[in-house]
């Protein structure tokens, strides 16, 4: 019987294999009703969307790094079994209790145990973002994000009124409510800006990973997620409420509301190559001034 003692510093055996294979069949077995979980939050909340998305985008990178996965040295660590200890009492914690959150988060925990345990810490340096990307698809808890969306949904409400007045339409505002002629709609949370922010975090995500900035910028560039989704959201609105007041409500509501998602997201992920345009330049003057 395979003992849990820290493997030694070589290649991996059959018998180690076989192990390792058992280990990933039970961990998939136990965490089915997780996944099934998973699946619904992604398929039923647009904040979501592209969450099922994540693991592809991970394997993908995993790819990427493979030739340097293949050259590194195994030395495990026991601190590994540690790990991998929390992550199960963490995922029997949220199955015993009820609670959201939990057990979809020890899935990554138990990842990273894996690595540590059965490879060593450089396992887990070289695969650090795909890991860390993991949790782009587990869903926040939605006392979090009320507390966030509500905020936003306030700033995005006065930042509209604000827009429209500038167009020289009256607008009376309360709160989330706006009223435009006697015709009121309320700035609800996912138009706040919290739908599109998460689908948006994580695209900015890769798209700063994957470039050839100084690390600093990649970081500027990560953080520059939340200001673009709200700024989009807020013009999104702000159209809306002119194509009613201009033309019909319904038309704005029914029919360009929906139409306009897509449109402002793909319009917010232009600008991020806008902004990385601007980044790199700035980045390549510096160089060449360091240079002369």
């Amino acid at each position: 019987m395979t003992s849990l003692k820290s493997p030694k510093a070589t290649n991996v055996g059959a018998a180690e294999k076989r192990w390792i294979g058992a280990v990933v069949v039970l961990s998939v077995l136990m965490y089915i009703p997780t996944f099934r979980l998973l699946w619904g939050k992604w398929m039923h909340d647009t904040q979501y969307s592209l969450a099922f998305l994540v693991p592809f985008v991970c394997g993908y990178f995993v790819w990427r790094k493979w030739p340097d996965v293949k050259t590194l040295q195994r030395s495990p660590t026991p601190w590994g079994l540690a790990v991998i200890s929390f992550a199960i009492l963490l995922h029997l914690l949220g199955v015993v209790l009820g609670v959201s959150g939990p057990s979809e988060l020890s899935i990554i925990v138990l990842i990273v145990g894996g690595c540590l345990y059965f490879h060593g810490r450089q396992l887990v340096r070289v695969l650090a973002f795909p890991l860390a990307y993991l949790l782009f698809m587990i869903p926040v808890p939605g006392g979090i994000l009320d507390r966030l969306g509500f905020p936003m949904q306030i700033f995005a409400s006065a930042a509209t009124a604000s827009l429209l007045r500038l167009t020289g339409i009256e607008v009376v505002r309360a709160g989330i409510q706006l009223s435009v002629e006697g015709f009121s709609f309320e700035v609800a949370q996912a138009c706040s800006g919290m739908s599109s922010l998460v689908a948006l975090v994580g695209v900015t995500a890769v798209f700063a990973y994957i470039t050839k900035l100084p690390v600093k910028l990649k970081w500027t560039l990560f953080a520059l997620a939340l200001p673009i989704a709200l700024a989009a959201n807020i013009v999104r609105i702000t159209s809306i409420a002119l194509v009613g007041y201009h033309w019909d409500w319904d038309i704005a509501l029914k029919i360009y509301h929906d139409f306009s998602s897509p449109l402002l997201f793909l319009s917010a992920i232009l600008l991020l190559f806008f902004i990385d345009w601007g980044f790199e330049w700035l980045s390549a003057g510096r160089t060449t001034s360091r240079s002369s």
